[in-house]
């Protein structure tokens, strides 16, 4: 798995959560800024500060929160190493407003703070780390120039320590959720690589089995022309249906049950060929095994007594609609023969496929052969 550019991090299940805890805590800092403001407002304790200053942080603070909150829609804005740096320079701008209003104290509460973990959601914990000084310089111009005090002034050292447990946290859920991920491709792909071993290790035993079988049929039947082209009729249909198997991607395959009912009429009726043709494959389901029987009768009536040799199947899926189409080159029926054929077992298979909406239609001239439409709706 290749390493992806920290300024547009992978779309990891952990980065929606470092997301969730950034924009948390800035609207927590959002928070801490307006009851300062709100503070500093009323209480001046001897100052006068400009309170056109006062709001305009207090509204600069609410709409960054909103820009963050917005950027949060996606893992690639507020991740960008773009974003991080306008971010740093609301947040610096925001610290000086203390000094600009007069107020003689800060009212960007945890604002700064927050910039880090931005930057920790954006970078990682070395341009976290220079983030902090960045703040951290920035405050201590700002202790001297508004003459705090010197224990104030120390508390800035609490900028590169958060950075320090941000940036490392940061890092080491990454870290660790990119590890997870990689095992689990690695695990994925043994899985992989098993099924498609337990995959060519039945293929195997099938065709050992099947080949070994017809061998020995042509073998015992070596002066039977027919039977020895049956044999291998019947050897090519279970390769073919064998393959359409397991490359299905369904579990129960349409076109193999078609396949498989052919096979089953042909070795009912060895000296009939069926030539197949299913375009489109689906998942079975009710609709779709009524097709398939009425399919087969139609099968085996044609073969039972078009007298021919060879019977044409085709399918395809039309309109949602699975349609099955068996045709032979026999004798035919007429229409009065044609409505004869829908009586006993057979008008049952019709009823069978009104009960999931489907119909089947028989279209059968004398001299030119019969075709049996079955069409099934899909779903």
């Amino acid at each position: 798995m290749g390493r992806t550019p920290r300024s547009q991090p992978a779309v990891r299940p952990v980065d929606g959560t470092l997301k969730w805890v950034v924009v948390q805590y800035r609207l927590l800092c959002t928070l801490w800024v307006l009851v300062l403001v709100v503070v500093q407002w009323i209480d001046t304790e001897g100052h006068n500060p400009d309170r056109r200053v006062l709001a305009a942080g207090g509204v600069l603070a609410v709409f960054w929160t909103g820009v963050t909150v917005w950027a949060s829609r996606g893992n690639d804005l507020l991740g960008s190493r773009w974003f991080a740096a306008l971010d740093g320079v609301v947040i610096l701008t925001l610290s000086f407003g203390g000094l600009v209003a007069g107020s003689g104290d800060f009212f960007s509460g945890g604002y700064p703070g927050s910039w880090l973990f931005v930057v920790a959601f954006a970078t990682n914990l070395r341009w976290t780390m220079f983030a902090s000084l960045l703040v951290m310089a920035e405050h201590i111009y700002l202790h001297f120039a508004m003459d705090l005090t010197i224990n104030r002034t120390a508390g800035t050292l609490q900028f590169p320590v958060l950075a320090l447990i941000i940036g490392w946290a940061f890092d080491a859920l990454r870290q660790r959720e990119q590890m997870r991920l990689r095992a689990q491709e690695e695990l994925a792909a043994e899985k992989e690589a098993s099924a498609r071993h337990q995959e060519r290790a039945l293929l195997a035993q099938r065709l050992h089995d099947s080949v070994l079988q017809t061998l020995h049929a042509i073998r015992a039947h070596a002066d039977d022309a027919a039977e020895v082209r049956y044999a291998a009729r019947r050897q090519e249909r279970e390769l073919r249906r064998t393959i359409e198997e397991l490359s299905s991607p369904y579990d129960r395959s349409f076109r193999a049950a078609l396949m498989a009912a052919r096979d089953q009429v042909e070795d009912l009726f060895p000296r009939v060929e069926i030539d197949l043709v299913v375009r489109s494959d689906l998942e079975l389901n009710d609709s779709l095994d009524a097709g398939l029987i009425v399919a087969r009768e139609a099968m085996i009536n044609s073969a039972k007594h078009s007298g021919e040799r060879r019977v044409d199947v085709y399918s395809e899926l039309s309109d949602r609609t699975m349609v099955v189409r068996v045709r032979d080159r026999g004798g035919g029926v007429t229409e009065a023969e044609g409505n004869r054929i829908l009586t006993g077992k057979t008008r049952s298979m019709s009823n069978r496929l009104a009960a999931v909406g489907g119909r089947v239609h028989i279209d059968s001239t004398p001299g030119s052969g019969t075709e049996v439409a079955i069409e099934v709706p899909v779903t």
